[in-house]
């Protein structure tokens, strides 16, 4: 098996029943019934997704689908990892119950995988869709033309943020689910970690010519938040955990931060009470190094004047 689909999903099923129909007419069209398989694992969700994908399994025996039932809701984190632990491909997708993969991408994927070995991650670029899939403006890396990264730290620091979208991200899978048991990595931003570890560890494609389209229902249809620090702390798990120096972690805390420094500004729009509070948990955050901590309030500072100083030229 070349490639595993991983979907872990909970409570969409009508998306998630789309999303299994366009990954089918992928499959067929590049003629993938023997070397891609689909795993479902179904969060022990409250409505009809249990129906949809036995019906979908059994009009579809040509397919080789994996199907997991959690019995209770074991969480975000844990139903990505179980259709990791139970996937049989070389290297394994994540897909989003309600995100959707282009064609011409899953063929560039499959052609990558069987060309160049030495690849151990692929990463995409995604556009935001409404409920209805109309792209509604924003995205990721949409501009950029695809590269290629050698394996290293380097690689590490320029892809490893962009594990914070999970859709599309493929991985070799040899000893990732271990690996990250083994290392006691607990988060809802596991991605992080996994595209982290295989940037280290072998070449990274950013394979950004057709984008993932990423539906963008609102955070009020979600069924996670950004908590009090923007989830700063569960992400910075994931470099704290990372098999690398401890400088090279603070650079890898820094750089997610400034990329997606949002993360503490969204709360301004708040009060600046909530906007400090968020600062203070973020400062104090227990996964962060001593040396983020140091940098971190003069790296906030230098944001604060650029956007005074941005609003009054």
């Amino acid at each position: 098996m070349i490639l595993s689909i991983l979907i872990p999903t909970y409570n969409r099923s009508k998306f998630l029943e789309k999303n299994l129909q366009i990954v089918k007419q992928h499959i067929n069209k590049i003629d993938g019934y023997n070397t891609i398989e689909i795993v479902v694992s179904n969060n022990c969700s409250p409505d009809d997704t249990d129906e949809i994908v036995n019906k979908f399994i059994k009009a579809n025996p040509e397919l080789n689908i994996n199907y997991l039932i959690q019995e209770t809701n074991i969480g975000l984190e844990n139903n990505a990892l179980e259709v990791l632990k139970y996937a049989e491909g070389e290297y394994v997708m994540y897909l989003g119950d309600d995100d959707y993969v282009d064609i011409l991408y899953m063929q560039g994927v499959i052609q990558q995988i069987k060309n160049h070995k030495e690849i151990h991650c692929i990463i995409p670029s995604f556009a935001a869709v409404d409920l209805t899939g109309k792209q509604i403006g924003g995205g990721r890396d949409l501009k950029q033309g695809s590269t290629f990264h050698k394996a290293g730290f380097e690689n590490c620091l320029q892809n490893s943020w962009r594990g914070h979208q999970l859709s599309g991200l493929v991985l070799k899978r040899e000893n990732l689910y271990q690996t990250y048991i083994d290392r006691q990595v607990g988060n809802i931003y596991l991605f992080i970690f996994f595209v982290g570890y295989c940037c280290l560890n072998g070449d990274t494609y950013h394979f950004t010519d057709h984008p993932i389209k990423v539906t963008v229902p609102g955070q009020e249809n979600k069924d996670w938040n950004y908590g009090k620090d923007g989830l700063l702390n569960e992400i910075f798990d994931n470099y704290k955990k990372l098999p690398v120096s401890y400088f090279q972690k603070t650079l890898l805390q820094l750089k997610f931060f400034r990329i997606q420094s949002s993360r503490l500004w969204r709360y301004i729009r708040i009060n600046r009470k909530t906007f400090f509070k968020a600062f203070f948990k973020i400062l104090f955050s227990s996964k962060s190094t001593f040396l983020f901590k140091i940098v971190f309030p003069f790296e906030v500072l230098r944001q604060y004047v650029a956007e005074k100083i941005k609003k009054h030229s």
